[in-house]
């Protein structure tokens, strides 16, 4: 008879009653240890997730105090060409692939620069844009061979030009005074005189033209340079003008650009394609600086920005309510107030999720986890599907469309099935752990692109266009009050606008400037960039 086939309840009847308490004692300690291990699993294990989050933390401030502090990632534009130029120069089973890698280094040169030529090309076109200077250059007395002199020699007639050489030089920058000389007419019977009328200017009676107004914006939105430095360079080329009066043409150019701006705004937030971000700006208040912030709209048209005093759903909604279309945007949950819900039957913009944030923090659990590569590499393929498609010059078509259903499709079931594989083998809050969960929470609208060929893979077109915002948070520091932050936000709209239509902001602010003042709020559509772009002034 083995141990299965004893009857343990008929066993225990035939026992001493005294036995049958020790046991009925024995049964209750043994489920009360059992209940205090599970209690103590539970416990350790807990610990451990503990232990695990405060030991990346320890890492994470480590690095912040003593390594550089951006971030060492490859950007996945230099990870994609990577791998498409080996694939192509160094296919598998060829000769190319065995040569050393001295040698292939030459051929990833060789193919480099012919790829570079059509921009060296246009360059070299830039040149004939220049004004040209010319300068004779005399034979002296010490490049004479020994014995000549200076009058055995006549002078060589030359055609075209043989011995010119060319040098782009810069001349230093200058400041000038215009002086306008007004015509006066009397009419030839004595009754009536006419002046002409002087040019019209920013400020009446004022001390500056639009020029200066036009440097001063560039200088601090496009170049993020601080009001005391732009006062200095002025200083240099020739006239010192004191930084109240360089911050008040700043200010005073944003109060005349604000119908433009406040157009920018209403195209942006209508577009059916946005992207969305926002970033922190220091506002200096009485007693110390406070964290305001800069959201910004970036569509194919317009990069637009708005400040705001907080980072509340509330300026989300004040943005882009009552609009519809794809809003690109990482996790961040403001953006759920203007965002369709099924579940809610809420209307709204179709969220879209941005691969480049998932692969980020795939990234940052790399360094210890080298299974995260596996799918640092799916996300990898998903773009290079996009590069096939650029290759193919199908990008936003219906061929587009059906490659992301198939080729994409097929590497994001294998993600999700990865995602799932994965999970449970990492704690919730470690790095690996973060990076799974965010995956998962975010999964529909990371895949929402199969849907739509138009949609781009990730939200850096906005992340990018917020640089000039960080860049200058760095220089300048703070924003000296509200006002000021939200004319940042105007002029910042009116030269990243520019920029994405190939505009000069200089030139652009510098006419506009003017046309504004003598232009009704409901005609300024041409002088929006992109249609004053069409008929630049002369």
């Amino acid at each position: 008879m083995s141990l299965d086939d004893i009857d343990y309840d008929d066993l225990e009847k035939n026992l001493d009653p005294i036995v049958k308490v020790v046991i009925q004692l024995l049964r209750k300690q043994n489920a009360e240890l059992l209940a205090a291990n599970k209690e103590q699993l539970k416990q350790n294990k807990k610990q451990t997730d503990q232990i695990t989050h405060l030991t990346e933390q320890i890492e994470d401030l480590r690095n912040m105090l003593f390594n550089r502090k951006s971030e060492k990632m490859p950007s996945m534009k230099s990870a994609v060409r990577r791998a498409v130029t080996e694939d192509e120069l160094f296919p598998p089973g060829s000769p190319e692939a065995d040569l050393d890698e001295e040698e292939k280094k030459k051929i990833r040169r060789k193919v480099a620069r012919r790829k570079s030529e059509p921009a060296r090309k246009k360059k070299r076109g830039l040149k004939k844009n220049l004004p040209v200077i010319k300068e004779e250059v005399l034979v002296t007395a010490d490049d004479l061979p020994e014995g000549y002199t200076l009058d055995m020699f006549g002078e060589v007639a030359q055609g075209g030009e043989a011995n010119v050489v060319t040098r782009i030089d810069h001349v230093r920058e200058h400041l000038v005074q215009v002086k306008y000389i007004l015509q006066t007419m009397a009419s030839k019977d004595g009754e009536v005189i006419v002046t002409a009328k002087a040019p019209p200017s920013v400020v009446e009676g004022g001390h500056y033209g639009p020029g200066i107004y036009a440097d001063v914006v560039v200088n601090k939105c496009v170049d993020s340079l601080p009001l005391y430095r732009i006062e200095r360079r002025l200083e240099r080329a020739g006239f010192p003008i004191c930084r109240s009066t360089l911050c008040a043409l700043f200010h005073r150019t944003a109060e005349i650009f604000g119908p433009i701006y406040d157009r920018l705004i209403e195209l942006a937030r209508c577009d059916e394609y946005v992207s969305a971000d926002e970033t922190r700006l220091p506002v200096q208040k009485p007693d110390k600086c406070k964290n305001e912030w800069i959201w910004t709209l970036v569509t194919k048209q317009v990069i637009a920005y708005h400040f705001s005093e907080s980072r509340s759903k509330r300026v989300a909604e004040e943005l882009l309510k009552g609009t519809t279309g794809h809003l690109q945007i990482d996790g961040y949950s403001a953006y759920n107030a203007v965002c369709e819900d099924k579940k809610k039957k809420k209307n709204g913009r179709k969220r879209v999720g941005c691969l480049s944030h998932a692969r980020r923090m795939f990234f940052k659990a790399l360094k210890d986890n080298d299974v995260a590569k596996e799918i640092i590499d799916m996300i990898l393929d998903l773009y290079l599907v996009e590069y096939l498609a650029a290759e193919r010059g199908i990008l936003g078509t219906p061929d587009h469309l059906h490659l992301r259903q198939t080729e994409s499709r097929d590497i994001l079931d294998r993600m999700e099935k990865w995602l799932t594989e994965q999970k449970p083998k990492f704690t919730p809050k470690s790095k690996m752990g973060k990076a799974i969960a965010y995956a998962q929470n975010q999964w529909e609208s990371l895949t929402e692109f199969t849907n739509d060929p138009k949609l781009r893979l990730d939200n850096n077109f906005s992340e990018n266009a917020l640089r000039i915002v960080a860049l200058g948070r760095k220089n300048y520091l703070f924003a000296g009050h509200e006002e000021g932050g939200k004319n940042l936000a105007i002029l910042q709209t009116i030269v990243a606008t520019c920029k994405l239509h190939n505009i000069n902001p200089y030139d652009y602010i510098r006419d506009v400037i003017i046309k504004l003042q003598m232009t009704e709020t409901k005609e300024i559509e041409p002088l929006l960039p992109w249609n004053w772009a069409q008929a630049p002034p002369r």
